[in-house]
């Protein structure tokens, strides 16, 4: 799978490590992507508005708020998580996409994003 990042750009065959490595801290910039093929994937944006919604949730979890959204590869249709979350509920999602798990998809409610 490839890991792209706004700031470390690509990186091809990705590992658990890697991503450990990577997306605990911010540094990558404000979105990752984790893709199988171009139109299969699990990627998350960084959401910090300025106002006191994204005051608290930083507060209350020590972390900007992030999106989750993930692009099915058999119907073509993309979704996005519900709420907001954190960097390391992000990190957990990639972790189990990359080994192939389902457990990001049952760990959180999805809706259809109408593109």
């Amino acid at each position: 799978m490839l890991l792209t990042t706004e700031d470390l750009g690509d990186l091809p065959n990705v590992t658990a490590a890697d991503i450990d490595r990577i997306l605990p801290t911010d540094s990558f910039g404000k979105f990752a992507i984790l893709s199988q093929a171009e139109t299969i994937f699990i990627q998350a944006g960084n959401d910090w508005q300025v106002g006191p919604e994204c005051a608290a949730f930083l507060k209350q979890h020590n972390s900007d708020p992030w999106v989750l959204e993930y692009r099915d590869g058999k119907s073509g249709k993309q979704y996005q998580a519900k709420g907001r979350l954190t960097l390391d509920q992000v990190r957990l999602a990639f972790l189990s996409y990359l080994a192939g798990g389902n457990d990001w998809l049952k760990a959180h409610a999805w809706e259809e994003l109408q593109l």
